[in-house]
């Protein structure tokens, strides 16, 4: 069964998580991105996908906002047995759906959990005593 993956975004943060992930895992031909540009209708970018949505495919929206437009918009396609929506996406996230290509909600549960242990804050220690050769 194909599989396809479509990230969507409010302007240019969908493209530019596609750059990003490519320029990573390299290029992806099932992975489009769509962002709501301003003056447009989320619902001009939803028809887009779902004139590509097939019964035969597998399909992963990956959206930025739950509750936003674009997201809110993309609802209406989770009514078909083959899409699921996931909101919230950051490199990491998208990044672990692509890779696996998992469509599975099962999966990609997993996958969630495991990018909310990487978003954490970080700040150089300045009180450790090192001679510097154990930081590499």
């Amino acid at each position: 069964m194909k599989k396809a993956y479509f990230l969507i975004s409010h302007n240019q943060f969908a493209a530019g998580l596609k750059k990003a992930l490519e320029m990573i895992i390299g290029q992806q031909d099932n992975l489009q991105a769509y962002g709501l540009m301003p003056g447009s209708h989320p619902d001009e970018i939803i028809a887009k996908i779902e004139d590509q949505i097939t019964d035969e495919m597998e399909v992963v929206i990956l959206g930025d906002i739950a509750g936003g437009s674009v997201c809110n918009s993309a609802l209406a396609l989770t009514t078909r047995p083959n899409v699921v929506l996931v909101t919230g996406t950051n490199l990491p996230l998208a990044m672990g759906i692509v890779v696996s290509q998992t469509t599975k909600k099962a999966d990609i549960d997993a996958i969630i959990a495991n990018a909310r242990e990487g978003m954490k804050t970080l700040a150089v220690d300045l009180n450790v005593q090192s001679g510097g050769d154990d930081f590499f």
